[in-house]
């Protein structure tokens, strides 16, 4: 018998403490459970993604999970995926949670909310197979101080770099200097937020690739609709700065923010970031109606104009 499976599953209603494993470090594994007829894993390897979350201090917010399988990305429809929160990398878990995806291949979880600034993990499991995805909330507070990185042409050496992971032809090539810059924010106290256009499937290799090159943990924000992955303002531009003003309204306060084009610019501009806390890597990339933004020709020089920075505010 399954339970707690509407369309969008409000985890306060269904969960209880699942006990820690003292000594161990192990993700949670759900129940298996048989598939109900699906044929989305004969199409090739997961391409599952959830992209992690920004949210206020006691403001209720939406897990979700995208679920496909092999290169076409074929959708998994009406199937039982469990979520596990975690008070820690390594737990203890909260009990499982249990949703159906839906005809896009989407499953939904609610949650009410955080009383207090936390950093929660999760992972979302599909029943039948055991495979995942994983991602983490990350619940803020007024005045959390923060720097944001575009990724493509920001911290790798330009746009195109986008296509050797799409393609898997080897990892993008990362500017010199750009986790150097990112880590002095991060020792300074600012929280450290990583937004990008790419799709939903290269989530994963995209975590490995910051993590590979030293930069500093904090969410890592994409859109799950592959629309918004259309480089242009009206596209990947409107999902950047719809992300960044709700993060704004939700509290967070941006000292800077690093992009590599006039989308960047606009969509940090139009978000409530002004040009003149703005570094892009392009000469010259700038925003009708508003001011040009700083060029950034190298992060090693810029490097050494943070090292008097003041700190974070408490």
């Amino acid at each position: 018998m399954r339970a707690c499976l509407p369309a969008v599953m409000t985890i306060a209603a269904c969960t209880g403490p699942a006990p820690a494993t003292p000594g161990r470090c192990d993700p949670p594994t759900g129940a298996r459970a048989e598939f109900r007829g699906t044929r989305a894993p004969k199409f090739g390897d997961p391409r599952h993604a959830s992209p992690d979350l920004v949210v206020a201090v006691g403001e209720p917010f939406t897990i979700r999970g995208k679920f496909a399988y092999g290169k076409i990305r074929k959708d998994l429809e009406d199937e039982d995926v469990s979520l596990f929160l975690g008070e820690g990398t390594c737990g203890p878990w909260d009990g499982e949670v249990i949703a159906s995806t839906d005809d896009d291949g989407f499953a939904r979880f609610a949650h009410p909310g955080f009383d207090r600034p936390v950093v929660r993990p999760f992972h979302l499991i599909v029943r039948g197979d055991g495979t995942r995805t994983t991602g983490t909330i990350w619940v803020v507070g007024p005045g959390t101080p923060a720097v944001l990185f575009d990724i493509d042409g920001t911290l790798t050496t330009g746009d195109s770099e986008l296509l050797e992971d799409l393609l898997g032809d080897g990892a993008p090539d990362v500017r010199a200097g750009a986790a150097d810059v990112a880590r002095r924010w991060a020792e300074l106290g600012y929280l450290v937020v990583y937004i990008t256009g790419r799709m939903p499937s290269l989530r994963r290799t995209t975590l490995g690739w910051l993590d590979a090159h030293g930069f500093p943990p904090g969410p890592v924000l994409n859109p799950d609709d592959a629309r918004d992955v259309i480089p242009s303002r009206d596209r990947v531009g409107a999902y950047k700065r719809g992300v960044i003003s709700g993060m704004i309204a939700d509290g967070v306060v941006f000292e800077a923010a690093y992009g590599n084009a006039a989308t960047d610019v606009c969509a940090y501009a139009e978000a409530g970031i002004p040009p003149d806390r703005t570094w892009i890597t392009q000469p010259r990339a700038a925003c009708d109606a508003f001011a040009a933004p700083h060029d950034l020709p190298s992060y090693v020089d810029h490097l050494p104009t943070l090292r008097d920075h003041p700190r974070a505010p408490e």
